[in-house]
């Protein structure tokens, strides 16, 4: 958008939008048009991200509330509403991978800082994961998803 400018300045702005259309999001007196107050709230956490918001933060919000929609109204013909999308998304995000996640978690407390914020991260976004495992088209990325929630107990 010409002459807007996305400084970190507007991170709250943007957030105050996200928040305005999470409030509609979640209510489900809103029905269907709770995917619509979804994605106006979506373009916000982007412009958020754009101003600086950190991409893991969104993606929590984002992942946990496209879970909760699917969970409640079920997968809708856009992908975005698409559980094993979702779950997809969800493995692509993290900043880990299992293999070191697993290995990592044995003794995270004795973990450098920045490691057990990166197990942490993973555990945060796999929750939406648990609303949505039992909608899930069997193949790789359920199973990944599966092999996942088997060690989220053990994430700090």
């Amino acid at each position: 958008m010409e002459g807007v400018e996305f400084g970190a300045a507007s991170i709250n702005s943007w957030l105050a939008a996200w928040q305005g259309n999470l409030v509609y999001a979640q209510d489900p007196e809103q029905g269907e048009a709770r995917r619509i107050w979804a994605r106006v709230g979506f373009t916000a956490l982007d412009g958020a991200e754009r101003a600086g918001y950190r991409t893991r933060d969104a993606n929590a919000s984002r992942f946990n509330l496209r879970a909760l929609l699917i969970a409640d109204l079920g997968p809708g013909d856009d992908p975005l509403w698409d559980p094993d999308r979702l779950a997809a998304d969800v493995l692509a995000a993290l900043p880990l991978t299992l293999e070191q996640a697993a290995d990592w978690a044995v003794d995270w407390r004795t973990r450098p800082r920045e490691e057990i914020l990166a197990l942490r991260t993973c555990k945060n976004l796999l929750a939406p994961t648990k609303m949505i495992t039992g909608q899930l088209a069997e193949g790789p990325v359920s199973a990944r998803v599966e092999q996942w929630l088997r060690l989220w107990p053990r994430l700090p």
